[in-house]
């Protein structure tokens, strides 16, 4: 049984011919409507970002200098 969502705010938003066009081509891929593939674009923006936690100290670091190591599986393949 699914549950109701109440949805009381709307906004609007004017998109130029590409970001129409991308909106459309995204919702043909998730087969939903135009407003359902906003909610879930916006669903799947917060749930990737990756928070930093609020206390500590943080420092830039350069690609060439980050290291980290490796164990790989001792697991044999399976003769097939």
């Amino acid at each position: 049984m699914s549950e109701t969502v109440v949805r009381d705010y709307s906004f609007t938003v004017r998109l130029s011919a590409e970001e129409r066009a991308q909106l459309e081509a995204l919702a043909g891929q998730l087969n939903l409507d135009k407003s359902a593939t906003v909610r879930r674009a916006l669903q799947m923006a917060l749930a990737d970002r990756q928070r930093l936690p609020q206390t500590g100290h943080f420092v830039s670091v350069q690609a060439e200098e980050v290291t980290f190591p490796v164990r790989l599986s001792g697991k044999a393949a399976s003769g097939g």
